[in-house]
């Protein structure tokens, strides 16, 4: 499908602006320092944003229904965020993006405080489960630990934030949502979503139903070699409890997500089937006024398989392969609010990992290439000062690692048990000047060790036939320290701004090298020191009750020091690039037609940091649309017609291992909520 006069909708969006600016003089809005919006994710423990040091922005859940995901993304919906840079390779591949231009595992994921993975959780839950989503940049505190997720890009921390998808749990009345859509590559998709209480307890259930005849999502004569259109079919069940005591005092919740996901990327033999299961329970306490508990365990199940095929006349079926992980998070705390408002939090937190890849060619049973356990057990304790304007915060934190590897490309390991041990610490600072004007700081550093996937990898060195990772034996841990500076500002008429610097330094980083786009290959290395030097300028503003707008920029200067090797000294990290660049308006008429267009712009990152090997990528602008329209109000029951724009300029950029956008698409469908 084609859209003409694409120059027509970048007259809306600077009509939009127009009308916003003329709108001041029309109405006036209260001052708003927003110092009233709680958080949970600083400090474990629910608090107005105007008493933490960390840079937070809390994304509702009606903000992020009108963010539209192209591939499916929690990513995308983030990307909107200052820093986010993501590259969803399509509907069924991770992300590859980055956070403060330090790479996608620097900003951890967490489920009410419990992590998730970077990589693959965001295409595997479902937003209609949470409430909203609180997006930390910055060096995160001592309280959340990495992760110890194996795949993909492996491990990873919190050093340049984080992100906490916070669960739906408290609702005042019965809801029920049922929608169905349709659009371009014959894509179905069905949700049913009902929530209600029992006394005191509290209950959601859902479930996300999509199917696809999907598109070739590859450069001319790419490795993939489509011969069909790639189908695809994803379900997502989820649900929730929550229990609350008569007087609040105790509360405990249970989370879950279960994704299936199965189709084929194009070809005969080419298939893939995925399963993933999500689980989390907590347990918080008020002990007294001033002392209360929590408890939170987790359970993440990763099972994914899929085809390795010959690709000729007639393709062959050359293996089935798999990964398989399991990884068991949990954590206690206990905060004592002492002297008035200071608060004291102290805890442990735990994870337990095991990861194995297969490998089945054809022989009937399956070959085993990496077989490893990990765990890591944390003490930690943070003690929060608030001095009338001037909030504190310093905190420290001791690591105790352990990965006990098993098999490594089929071979038992020689040094089968590896110990790490590290402190940590963190610390910030931040002056409410008054309620108009506030500054902050925070420091903090980080310690990683390499996932088993890139000491391994999935294929043999030397392998020029199949994708996948190279293995490389001889990485080493990597730490690093993050800091940023930063203000915020809250102007009269309803607008909102905030400037905020920030430095990450790593000391022998491991990152992501593509060293063959076709077949698509890829290896982890260590890249001596790598910097990460940025600010970002955010502007929100509350024009009238139903129009708001805003903007952000980020500037990113990142380099690798490598004196022993003179073709990565000097280069950019990849799949960083210079400058992010957002912009998007909200509009809600009181007739019920809800308008809510965003631009993102990204100049372009390189995919490797050879500088002899490296390709660049130039992604440019990229412009989403939501539209809906009410068409039965009444008090009990509300339908609405809806459609989706992705990708409106039709901006067909490539994407590394021979992976590009596929350009415009849309999905229009009704909703009903009663």
């Amino acid at each position: 499908m084609k859209i003409k006069k694409l120059k027509n909708y970048t007259s809306f969006i600077l009509a939009f602006l127009i009308l916003s600016s003329s709108a001041i003089a029309q109405e006036k809005l209260k001052d708003t320092i927003r110092l009233d919006e709680m958080v949970v994710t600083a400090s474990k423990t629910l608090q107005a944003k105007g008493n933490i040091t960390q840079k937070i922005e809390v994304v509702s859940n009606e903000d992020f229904t009108k963010l539209l995901s192209a591939n499916r993304n929690i990513c995308e919906v983030l990307q909107t965020q200052p820093g986010n840079s993501t590259s969803v390779l399509s509907r069924n591949d991770a992300n590859w993006g980055t956070y403060g231009g330090i790479g996608s595992k620097y900003s951890t994921f967490m489920l009410n405080g419990l992590p998730v993975d970077a990589f693959v959780d965001p295409m595997t839950l479902d937003l209609s489960a949470f409430e909203r989503i609180e997006v930390q940049r910055g060096p995160a505190s001592v309280m959340y630990s990495n992760y110890l997720s194996q795949d993909f890009a492996g491990n990873q921390s919190p050093l340049a934030g984080t992100i906490n998808l916070i669960p739906r749990e408290r609702f005042e009345n019965a809801a029920t949502r049922i929608s169905t859509s349709f659009g371009s590559y014959n894509t179905f998709n069905g949700q049913v979503y009902h929530q209600n209480k029992f006394e005191r307890f509290h209950f959601y259930t859902g479930m996300n139903y999509e199917m696809s005849d999907y598109t070739d999502y590859g450069i001319e004569n790419s490795w993939l070699n489509m011969k069909k259109n790639p189908e695809y079919k994803k379900t997502k069940l989820f649900g929730g409890v929550s229990w609350y005591s008569k007087n609040d005092d105790h509360k405990f919740t249970l989370f879950f997500n279960k994704t299936m996901h199965n189709g084929d990327a194009g070809r005969v033999y080419r298939g893939f089937d995925h399963n993933y299961t999500t689980i989390n329970s907590g347990y918080n306490v008020r002990i007294n006024k001033n002392l209360s508990l929590q408890a939170n365990i987790g359970y993440r199940d990763y099972d994914r398989s899929w085809q390795e095929s010959q690709f000729n006349v007639i393709d062959s079926l050359v293996s089935n392969n798999g990964v398989i992980q399991h990884i068991v998070p949990a954590d206690i705390s206990v905060s004592y609010l002492h002297f008035g408002k200071h608060v004291l939090t102290t805890g442990v937190d735990y994870q337990a990992a095991d990861y194995e890849t297969w490998s089945d060619p054809l022989l009937g049973y399956k070959l085993y290439g990496n077989k490893s356990t990990a765990m890591q057990t944390g003490v930690y304790a943070q003690e929060e000062l608030h001095f009338g304007k001037v909030i504190a915060r310093a905190g420290i934190r001791f690591n105790y690692i352990k990965n006990r590897i098993i098999l490594l490309n089929s071979e038992p390991s020689i040094k089968k048990i590896k110990e790490w041990y590290k402190l940590l610490w963190s610390g910030g600072i931040k002056y409410n000047i008054s309620k108009l004007v506030s500054i902050y700081a925070n420091t903090g550093n980080s310690f990683m060790t390499p996932g088993l996937k890139s000491i391994g990898g999935t294929i043999e060195a030397g392998d020029t036939i199949n994708s996948g990772q190279v293995p490389n034996p001889d990485l080493t841990p990597e730490s690093g320290i993050g800091i940023d500076l930063g203000a915020d500002f809250s102007i009269p008429f309803g607008i909102t701004l905030n400037v905020r610097g920030f430095a990450i330094f790593v000391d022998d980083a491991i990152i992501e090298n593509v060293i063959r786009q076709s077949p698509s290959q890829s290896m982890s290395v260590n890249a001596g020191k790598t910097n990460s030097l940025g600010g970002e300028l955010q502007i929100a503003h509350q024009v009238i009750k139903d129009l708001k707008w805003f903007a952000n920029f980020t500037y990113l200067n990142t380099t690798i020091k490598n004196p022993y090797d003179a073709d990565q000294d000097g280069a950019r990290v990849p799949f960083s690039p210079d400058i992010i660049a957002n912009l998007g308006i909200s509009y809600d008429a009181p007739f019920g037609l809800s308008v809510t267009p965003v631009v993102n712009f990204n100049n372009g990152f390189y995919d490797s940091s050879s500088k002899s090997g490296r390709n660049y990528f130039r992604q440019g602008f990229t412009l989403n649309t939501n539209l809906s329209m009410d068409v039965y109000r009444k008090e009990q029951c509300k339908i609405t017609c809806f459609v989706n724009l992705y990708n409106i300029t039709n901006n067909k950029y490539e994407m590394p291992w021979q992976f590009r956008n596929t350009g415009f698409s849309l999905m229009g469908g009704i909703k009903a909520e009663f």
